[in-house]
């Protein structure tokens, strides 16, 4: 039988190594069972992961508020408070807004000249148009006639709405999380060093980076979401685009998403804006919405953070790919952030670390 033992060259002690491929064989054994089990707690670790992201998400104003005000720092709690209560009355705000937008929405779609009206105008207009050929294959498509229905772009927007929205039925848990979270700051570091001496230094280092990095991402990402979201529901009422509010918090939430979300955000009001407007007008405002991504997502937010995600475009369309399929779009939203937590822990340790560096977008080679 094999045995690893220690052995000495020149009287120097040589530990055995364990093998890449026994790494990587480990890793993707981890990488299964971590599988199973966020599709088997989904109910427990989706609303911890929100929990998480929205502890880091109001960590920032709660320590503004305390430097700020002499009576936050007596009482550190009531920053929570404040931002907590900020948070709701926000949200309801949004809510109302977004319901009535909705409401206008579908009155616009079923009215005399309205959406439905003016797209069968459009689409039997170019069945006549001269395209050499083309306009009968476009018109031959029912994919494409489907596409481009304002009823299936309207069930699109709000499906997605109401997918994002299903978790506020557990937004109870969430709040729980977020109480024990807040309560659990203090004390946790000390009993963990007390629990596991031996492995509080990499893991205060792992916590630690890991914190930096989501806080950046989170509200870096919020900050530039809600710009490119702004303006773009600016656009779509100047331009007179029926549902421009509920388009832009559509915006605001896929934008979360990397790669996939500025796409799916963008791609139902610009169908509508060809219903409703000539082609040079959908033209322009499609411009407008591409530059609109591209100073927020290219020129602002990486400025604003002091950084990019640094992992690998293939990687993040994986994570947000197997995320969406485990949590849904919520699951989507919250990968990213699992995912700069997990590359932080796989740095932290030699024999993970070449799995690390995989996951990265660019690696700088020592000469």
């Amino acid at each position: 039988m094999l045995t690893l033992s220690r052995q000495s060259v020149d009287g120097i002690e040589v530990k055995p190594r364990r093998s890449n491929s026994a790494t990587t064989a480990n890793f993707a054994i981890i990488i299964l069972v971590g599988y199973l089990v966020l599709v088997n707690l989904k109910p427990i670790l989706m609303p911890l992961a929100i929990a998480v992201l929205f502890y880091f998400l109001i960590r920032a104003p709660e320590q503004y508020l305390i430097e700020r005000f002499d009576i936050v720092a007596r009482m550190p709690m009531l920053a929570y408070g404040v931002l907590l209560a900020f948070g709701a009355l926000a949200s309801y705000g949004v809510s109302i807004l977004l319901y009535r937008n909705i409401d206008q929405f579908k009155d616009e779609m079923v009215k005399d000249g309205g959406l439905i009206d003016k797209f069968e105008e459009k689409w039997t207009n170019l069945g006549e148009t001269n395209l050499y050929g083309l306009e009968d294959v476009i018109t031959s498509q029912e994919t494409i006639r489907n596409v481009l229905d304002p009823q299936n772009i309207q069930d699109f927007a709000t499906n997605i709405l109401a997918d994002l929205a299903s978790f506020m039925t557990t937004m109870v848990t969430v709040a729980i999380f977020v109480i024990f979270l807040i309560l659990e700051e203090k004390t946790l570091p000390g009993r963990f060093k007390a629990a596991f001496p031996g492995s509080y230094g990499r893991v205060r280092t792992i916590v630690s980076n890991s914190s930096e990095a989501i806080s950046t991402y989170v509200i870096s990402k919020a900050t530039c979401s809600a710009g490119q979201a702004t303006v773009l529901a600016f656009l779509l009422w100047i331009m007179g685009i029926p549902g421009w509010f509920l388009f832009g918090v559509l915006c605001f939430l896929l934008d979360f998403i990397p790669i996939l979300g500025a796409i799916l955000a963008t791609l139902p009001p610009m169908m509508i804006a060809l219903i409703v407007l000539d082609p040079v007008q959908a033209l322009l405002l499609g411009g407008l919405c591409v530059a609109n991504q591209q100073l927020f997502g290219s020129i602002i937010e990486p400025n604003l953070s002091g950084q990019r995600l640094g992992i690998s475009p293939l990687v993040l369309l994986l994570t947000v790919m197997v995320s969406a399929s485990v949590w849904g779009i919520s699951g989507a939203i919250i990968g990213v952030p699992i995912m700069i937590i997990a590359r932080i822990a796989l740095e932290e340790d030699e024999r993970t670390r070449p799995i690390a560096l995989m996951l990265a977008m660019k690696v700088h080679e020592e000469e």
